[in-house]
């Protein structure tokens, strides 16, 4: 766990080392770097270290001597175990791709060096690799943000900062959608870099908005600032504002998603339980306008049982030590070590207190706009939850009817949930079921009762789950139709490798398997494909990390998930013969593997993390996932509004149904389609690899160092291995190798134009041209770049280079810019100096002018004349100023009277231009709802797609069925036909949704038209009303100097006029194009109309498909009832085998009449002993006949090798049996050989005597030999009838 901090400590870290600035410095030395060039270092293998520092001491032509380093060992090793060194100066790189030695030694080396500085950040590449400190690091305060807002990668040390900055800025550029997947193992810090990677985005998208306030977030989750009572509110709470703003609900989304969801396990202790898709939605400004957030698989069997030294979820522990005396009593809370579904007790995890967390969660929800009474409402479902696990039945002695003698808990978990008590126990003990067409009552045992309690349970938390995040994404979802572009951020439960693995491991490691597939996809083969298509010169590299083998062993039509589903629709099927069909299937696939007799584990899967053991011990009842139907009725009659709610839209596989047929069917829903818990994933996991391939990916690998959980300690070997599977290297070769960035031939010329004015005129059209000579002007070696069809791809760090000399040559044009600004600005000063200069010599001249005047007498008299001489003119210039002031007077009311006329016309005008706005408001919701119809139909049409698909899957397998039982079986034929004929009919249906589609989509463009339209006419009237408004402005300034102007009036006036006539005529014209729009909003009624009279007739295509499908399902019936009759044909050929057995009697019967015939002999052969002379010939012949029956007898070990394969085992032992029986005889036959030997020395003097006798046994060992033959040739008629 990552416990708060991972990235480049504190101030000392900042530039990619803390010290590392003297260090590098140190390591440039020229003497140092000699003394390490004589000392000949390498990397050698080592067994607990992973490779280990080496001098070379000798070498031959195919072996070095070294020694190590660090103890001075000396070792003789292969050329090939060693791996080349890098220099001094590339110690604790930044970024991998620029090693030189690119080896496994030397990026571990690099990764512990920055890991062991606590530079836990490294790049590999085009992706990040960063590894668990397990220790808070202080580098995510906002400075450190602040630090890495709009930088270039190569300008700041690597950071998870610096990646959310690279994918924020190419969504604005770029206009493309991004994503940030964090992958790695349980315990590897994913989660901890997702938040991170929120918290940088709510900081640089939402900065300008939150203010201060974003003060609030850092006291929310380090302050208990909420009283202990979640149903109450604090005074404290209410001086704050607590709904928030977006960016601060989006961070406060995490702590409510971790407290349900999160929990302790063996590798870590904050795992995320379930996988989460946080799509975050920008506007075109680059601010968050919205989230949304998907889950995926959570795992809600811990809510009754866990793993030793595990915990369940979080919020159980939090619940029970946060709540006071008061609460606890409210919400019936008991101690920790009462509930049974806590089998671990109470378990404590370092540095976190769960009451305060308690306390933060419940802030977090009132800061997401939860009430007080929905968050009492989850807080009494997870306490019935728990109290669910303290119902104890028992079972009756001499009946399979359980019991429930207490009922106190029971009355507890319906108080919390608000159903009664009597009906409750009765749907656990006497739940009842449908048969036929009645309903009857069923007895339940205390195994099933307990079983029907438990999956409640489990579904009551999962649906509180789900309902918690479709809440948080109400307060989340802001953008219906503002977002532009969106960034997605993936955090899914990391690759689990247990002792023992069950079905959620699968789904988990499946899912991972896919985000490495598209890791590899993205990194590997889409690069190069890319290459070729736009005609670079490239060799296809193969780096041998194609995963698609054991992605469709697990999903393919006959793959493990596939087969799951199948086997829970078969009746009498258990997780035993689903083992057995996966043998079948697949017991000679690769990635398939068989485990040994003693393996507690059923099969395994090797993964590109390795292999995994699975167990499949309740591998169906997982996969179906029944509930008790009774239960689920009193759930959705709930007098409890928040518990109905969760429970309204339930599908599941009710367990009366179970019952009857010995099995567990499927989820069902209403369309009559399975919905298995593995189809559902496998749903969601194909719609997410969709939404990844639309968006440009930034991967972070997340490395976990070592499964103690303890800082600063690496085991090598577990990082190395995540390495390999990571394709950490492949990613570095493919970096280097290839040409990671590119750009089109127009945005290239757009932005690097710049750096070679005058080169292209701005008529010159051809893109790929213009790239050519700008690229021959920069002087660029053709190594670094490559011109293909529509794009320029460059080597890493080239493009890099260009945007440098780019800033460089705009921060020259903008200094020439700026001086000569600063040159105008200065010239215009001294201007202004000039004039006052000039004036104040002017005022100067004229003051000592008057000084001059001021006492000569005839100036004194010109002073005092001058006034007088227009008292005369006085009177009549008074009459002048009365008769001007009537006739401005005139004109004043005139224009006041025209005012009053243009300010009625203008608020009849801001009337009908309210009316417009309306209007148009109506007909944007009209098109809002079109368009969610319009998204309502493609999902029935991928709906559509999906039955047909699984619908010829399904086929495919019927077709391979009746190839297999009967091949020459005409009728099977026949309906296969049908099938197919059906299929096509289904075919053409969906032909004509699509094409319905498309008219749906073109009559969308026409009311995007239509739209369009009249945003452009509500722009004019804006227009209008504005030039209306200047008008109005300079009416009032002329009246204001209507003294001064009387004359300009009359012309103003006339201009006046004519604008109002103009006016007049726009009016109309827009009364005539709200007539227009009004007869268009009729016409799209109908249209609408239409469209709902077509949707009807799909409902009923569909109800026809779904009774084809009925159709289907009693074929299959029928086929299975032919299985049937193949199975009575299998017990005939047993029959027959039985035959064969009794002919293998015969067989035995026969060889023990020779066995008494050979013992006749030997009798015979001890009463000559003192009378045979010499019987060499007599032992030559039995050793030739001992060699003749000894290959015999081989060769009849190999036929019944061969009939091993063909037999049923009961046949195989008898046939083994009757070969130990041989084996015996043999034994006795070498015996009798042995004590011919011993009689021979005795017998040679009687040699003579019995030459006669001699030749009479002799006659009686041919017709042994002819009976032997006969023998044989028995076996062989009965190998051929076996073979038969």
């Amino acid at each position: 766990m990552l416990n708060g901090g991972i990235g480049n400590n504190n101030n000392k870290n900042e530039d990619g080392g803390g010290g590392p600035l003297a260090a590098r410095m140190r390591i440039t030395d020229p003497m140092l770097q000699a003394e390490w060039a004589k000392k000949r270092l390498i990397w050698v293998p080592h067994e607990t270290e992973g490779f280990v520092k080496a001098s070379i001491i000798s070498e031959d032509a195919d072996t070095y001597t070294v020694e190590f380093v660090e103890n001075g060992h000396q070792l003789r090793l292969s050329k090939d175990d060693c791996q080349k060194m890098n220099p001094p100066k590339f110690d604790k790189v930044e970024d991998m791709a620029d090693l030189t030695c690119l080896n496994e030694p030397s990026v571990f080396d690099n990764l512990k060096q920055r890991y062991y500085s606590e530079l836990i950040y490294t790049y590999s590449g085009l992706f990040c690799v960063v590894m668990n400190p397990y220790k808070k690091l202080p580098i995510y305060s906002e400075a450190v943000i602040e630090s890495y807002k709009g930088k270039k990668r190569n300008e700041r040390p690597p950071h998870v900062f610096a990646i959310a900055d690279c994918a924020y800025r190419s969504m604005l550029q770029d206009h493309e959608d991004q994503s940030i997947l964090c992958t790695g193992e349980s315990g590897a810090g994913k989660t901890e870099n997702t938040k991170k990677v929120i918290q940088y985005l709510a900081h640089v998208a939402g900065a300008t908005r939150l203010g201060h306030h974003n003060k609030l977030v850092n006291t929310s989750t380090s302050n208990g600032l909420l009283c202990s009572s979640p149903a109450r509110s604090h005074s404290s709470v209410d001086q704050i504002n607590l709904v928030g703003e977006l960016e601060q609900q989006l961070l406060q989304a995490n702590p409510i998603l971790e407290a349900f969801g999160n929990s302790k396990t063996v590798k870590n202790d904050n795992s995320s339980r379930f996988g989460k898709f946080i799509r975050i939605n920008f506007d075109l400004a680059g601010y968050i306008s919205g989230a949304n957030i998907e889950f995926y698989l959570l795992e809600k069997s811990r809510t009754c049982r866990q793993a030793n030294d595990e915990r369940s979820f979080h919020v159980f522990y939090q619940f029970l030590r946060g709540t006071s005396a008061e609460e606890k009593a409210s919400f019936l809370l008991e101690d920790v070590s009462k509930y049974k579904f806590l089998q671990n007790g109470y378990i404590t995890l370092p540095n976190v207190d769960d009451a305060a967390e308690f306390h933060n969660t419940i802030r977090s929800m009132k800061i997401m706009g939860f009430h007080d009474d929905e968050i009492n409402s989850v807080l009494r479902v997870v306490s019935a939850v728990l109290l669910l696990g303290n119902i104890e039945f028992k079972q009756e002695k001499n009946s399979d009817q359980a019991t429930l003698p207490d009922d106190t808990v029971a009355q507890k978990i319906c108080h919390l949930l608000g159903l009664p008590v009597a009906d409750f126990t009765k749907a656990f003990l006497r739940p009842r079921i449908k048969v036929g067409r009645e309903h009857v009552q069923k007895a339940q045992n205390k195994e099933q009762a307990e079983f029907g309690v438990e999956a409640i349970g489990k579904a009551c938390y999962e649906r509180m789950f789900k309902w918690l995040v479709s809440r948080i994404n109400k307060s989340l979802d802001r953008t219906r139709r503002t977002g532009t572009s969106f960034i997605g951020i993936l955090d899914i439960a990391g690759f689990e490798i247990f002792k023992l693995n069950s079905f959620e491991q699968l789904c988990i490691n499946y899912t991972n398997e896919k985000l490495q597939q598209l890791f590899n996809n993205t990194m590997f083969v889409l690069e190069q494909e890319e290459y070729q298509r736009e005609g670079i010169d490239w060799q296809f590299i193969d780096f041998g990390l194609d995963l698609q083998p054991t992605i469709e062993l697990i999903e393919k039509p006959t793959g493990i998930l596939a087969l799951l589903d199948e086997q829970c629709i078969f009746p009498k099927a258990t997780d035993k013969s689903f083992v057995e069909k996966l043998f079948t299937y697949h017991e000679k696939h690769e990635k398939f593997v068989v485990p040994e007799m003693r393996s507690k584990s059923d099969f395994a899967v090797m993964h590109y993390a390795g292999r995994v053991d699975y167990y499949s011990d309740k591998w169906l009842m997982k996969n179906m996932d029944p509930l008790n139907e009774n239960v689920v009725q009193l759930m959705q009659n709930s007098t409890d509004q928040f518990l109905a709610g969760i429970w309204k839209d339930a599908e599941f596989a009710g367990m009366g149904v179970t019952e009857l047929n010995d099995t567990v069917f499927g989820v069902r829903t209403k369309k009559g389609m399975f919905r298995t818990v593995g189809h559902m994933h496998k749903e969601q996991l194909n719609k997410l690899m969709t939404t990844l391939r639309n968006t440009f990916p930034h991967f972070v690998r997340c490395i976990i160092p070592n499964h103690d959980k303890k800082p600063l300690k690496i085991n090598a070997h577990l990082v190395l291995e995540q390495l390999r599977c990571n394709g950490v290297l492949e990613g570095i070769r493919i970096c280097r190798q290839g040409f990671p960035n590119r750009i089109p031939f127009q945005e290239f010329r757009h932005r690097y134009e710049i750096l070679t004015p005058n080169l292209i005129p701005k008529s010159f059209v051809d893109g790929k041209e213009a790239c050519k000579r700008i690229i021959e002007a920069l002087e660029l070696d053709k190594y670094y770049y490559r011109i293909g069809q529509s794009k320029v791809f460059f080597r890493a760090g080239m493009l890099a280079h260009l945007e440098e000399e780019r800033d460089r040559k705009l921060c020259g044009l903008i200094i020439s810019f700026q001086s000569q600004c600063r040159a105008y600005l200065a010239r215009r000063l001294y201007q202004k100096r000039v004039q006052q200069s000039n004036a104040i010599r002017i005022l100067q001249r004229n003051g000592l002018a008057w000084l001059k005047l001021r006492d000569w007498q005839w100036w004194r008299l010109y002073t005092k004349v001058k006034p007088l001489l227009q008292v005369t003119n006085q009177e009549e210039a008074i009459r002048k100023r009365d008769e001007e002031l009537n006739v401005l007077r005139d004109r004043l009311a005139n224009n006041e009277k025209e005012m009053l006329e243009i300010q009625l016309l203008l608020n009849r005008t801001e009337e009908e231009k309210i009316s417009l706005q309306a209007q148009l408001q109506v007909e944007s919701d009209d098109r809002a709802g079109a368009e969610e119809l319009a998204d309502e139909l493609k999902q029935r049409n991928i709906k559509f797609e999906d039955v047909v698909n699984e619908l010829t899957l399904r086929l495919e397998e019927v077709d391979e069925a009746q190839s297999k039982i009967l091949q020459s079986n005409k009728k099977l034929d026949e309906t296969v036909k049908d099938l197919e004929s059906q299929l096509e009919d289904e075919e053409s249906a969906r032909q004509k949704l699509m094409l319905d589609k498309k008219n749906l989509e073109n009559k969308l463009k026409e009311l995007q038209e239509r739209f369009a339209l009249m945003q452009d006419a509500n722009e004019r009237l804006q227009l209008e009303k504005k030039s209306v408004d200047n008008k109005l402005v300079q009416l009032s300034d002329l009246l204001q100097e209507g003294e001064d102007k009387a004359k300009q009036g009359m012309k103003y006036r006339q201009k006046l006029e004519n604008q109002l006539s103009e006016l007049t005529e726009r009016y109309e014209s827009e009364l005539r194009l709200r007539e227009f729009a009004e007869k268009e909003k009729k016409n799209i009624a109908s249209g609408i109309a239409q469209q709902s009279s077509m949707l009807d007739e799909k409902h009923s295509k569909i109800e026809y498909l779904t009774t084809e499908l009925g159709k289907y399902e009693a074929e299959l019936v029928q086929l299975r009832n032919k299985s049937d009759d193949d199975l009575a044909t299998i017990s005939g050929l047993q029959k027959h085998s039985r035959k064969l057995e009794l002919l293998l009697e015969e067989a035995r019967e026969d060889l023990e009449q020779e066995k008494k015939q050979k013992l006749a002999l030997q009798s015979k052969l001890r009463q000559l002993e003192q009378e045979l002379a010499d019987v060499q010939a007599l032992q030559e012949e039995q050793e030739i006949e001992k060699h003749q029956i000894l290959n015999e007898l081989d060769s009849a070990r190999l036929q019944l090798k061969d009939s091993k394969k063909r037999v049923d085992e009961d046949v195989i032992q008898q046939y083994e049996e009757q070969l130990k029986r041989f084996t015996k005889d043999l034994d006795n036959v070498q015996q009798q050989l042995v004590d011919a030997e011993a009689a021979q020395k005795r017998i040679e003097n009687s040699k003579k005597k019995l030459q006669q006798e001699f030749e009479d046994l002799q006659n009686e060992l041919d017709q042994s030999n002819m009976e032997k033959a006969a023998l044989l040739r028995k076996m062989k008629m009965i190998e051929r009838i076996i073979t038969k």
